[in-house]
């Protein structure tokens, strides 16, 4: 049966690409293998050959915790969007999904997913392959558009920001203001 990615799946992994060009691709992956075809995965092609997850290998950068910074992203916006097309996402032996309202559990399967991240999707996103508002993708948080408000317009003049600098963001040119830290 020939396959398809999740039009979701393709435009994540796409954004993912542009802000990380140099990261490794050692763990990448979509299609399930042998093992996966044994039990039930959202590797796997559906009846109408819908793969409805992909893994991204956890070497963004020089430093893993960039990757647990985007991760968090990934599921604090699956979180909060009005489409749901993320059902849930799995990293270094935790799990979130709607089940808990989106917090972090622990994961038990047989691959803790540290050398990569997974996210699944739902049939939603087979057809929607619309941009991530992903701060560290390039995008908004969706939630300061919510109350009309920019990130940052209710801060005096006069003042700076607290918000950590210390991540160096996004590597592409998009201008997302990937210094900001969604809390």
């Amino acid at each position: 049966m020939s396959w398809k990615l999740s039009r979701a799946a393709v435009q994540l992994r796409e954004q993912i690409d542009d802000c990380y060009p140099e990261r490794s691709r050692k763990s990448d992956g979509a299609l399930g293998d042998a093992r996966h075809s044994a039990r039930k995965s959202d590797h796997n092609p559906d009846a109408n050959g819908w793969v409805r997850a992909i893994d991204i290998t956890a070497t963004l950068g020089d430093n893993l915790d960039e990757t647990a910074d985007l991760v968090e992203q990934i599921r604090k916006y699956a979180k909060r969007a009005k489409r749901k097309r993320i059902s849930y996402v799995i990293y270094n032996g935790r799990i979130a999904s709607p089940i808990l309202n989106w917090k972090w559990r622990k994961y038990r399967g047989s691959n803790p997913h540290k050398a990569h991240f997974h996210v699944s999707f739902t049939q939603l996103a087979d057809e929607d392959g619309s941009f991530f508002e992903i701060p560290m993708l390039g995008g908004n948080d969706e939630r300061s558009q919510e109350n009309g408000r920019k990130l940052g317009e209710d801060l005096p003049s006069d003042r700076t920001s607290d918000l950590s600098r210390s991540r160096t963001g996004c590597r592409c040119d998009c201008k997302c203001g990937s210094s900001i830290s969604l809390a």
